[in-house]
């Protein structure tokens, strides 16, 4: 008997317990997140809080989606282009989210803070090379923009860089009215 709880304790520790960044960096198939626990859309924030993509791109008017990653040159480079673009939108209905290809839950966290990334807007998806995103969406590089709608419907899955501004503004303005 006491064996048997010993087992059960052993086994929910394992399920519901986090790996440390230091772990995560030797492993980098675990990243962070009780593998067990994730669907193929899921998807975590800073605090390894898990979501589902469906949850976070269905709360506003207009979701626009920046798939990126830290090692990443051209979505490095299009991130100050990017936070003037929200800056413009900040009193819009419009929901800027960052959805990390990162391996490394490190140095995703690293770009986060670089790059001023708000919270609750910056997810990773944990463990990309299983799960639905990215040949859901063909996500065959990046950066990669995405427009959806407030019921969850994709409007362009190739939608302008924030540093097509004239194009990606147009865009926004369409889907707001």
């Amino acid at each position: 008997m006491k064996r048997s709880l010993s087992i059960i304790v052993f086994t929910f520790t394992i399920l519901f317990s986090q790996c440390s960044p230091k772990k995560q960096a030797e492993n980098t198939s675990e990243n962070n997140v009780a593998t067990a626990l994730l669907s193929p859309t899921s998807l975590y924030d800073v605090d390894k809080k898990v979501f589902d993509f469906r949850e976070i791109t269905a709360k506003h008017k207009v979701t626009y989606v920046d798939f990126w990653a830290s090692w990443c040159g051209p979505c490095r480079g299009e991130m100050p282009a990017s936070q003037d673009l929200r800056a413009a939108y900040q009193d819009k209905d419009v929901n800027f989210v960052y959805i990390s290809l990162d391996e490394n839950a490190d140095d995703w966290m690293n770009a986060n803070t670089k790059f001023a990334l708000p919270a609750g807007h910056s997810f990773l998806i944990p463990n990309a090379s299983q799960s639905s995103i990215p040949a859901q969406f063909a996500l065959n590089s990046i950066p990669r923009y995405m427009l959806i709608d407030s019921t969850g419907n994709v409007v362009n899955d190739n939608a302008p860089r924030p540093s097509e501004s004239g194009m990606i503004r147009a865009s926004l303005d369409k889907m707001l009215k």
